[in-house]
């Protein structure tokens, strides 16, 4: 997770943004993308994405965590 949201929906952010960006630019005429171009950047900012979004989370001394538990049993909070 990226600022509370899920990969897949940080990823469609960037690609949608990134997107427009290269249609505002080519229809301009500032810059011309080829699709190989823009195929392997997004390919590039996905895989980033997902390797950031993809790390286990870090708790520090004093935290409080909520371990869940099995159907049935009460969910516990813990202080790591």
């Amino acid at each position: 997770m990226i600022a509370g949201r899920p990969t897949n929906q940080v990823i469609a952010a960037f690609t949608a943004l990134f997107n427009v960006i290269v249609l505002v630019a080519t229809g301009a005429g500032v810059v011309f993308f080829t699709p190989e171009l823009v195929a392997a950047i997004n390919v590039a900012a996905a895989t980033l994405i997902t390797l950031i979004a993809g790390q286990a989370p870090t708790v520090t001394a004093g935290t409080q965590v909520t371990v869940v538990t099995p159907n049935g049993d009460p969910n516990r909070t813990i202080t790591a």
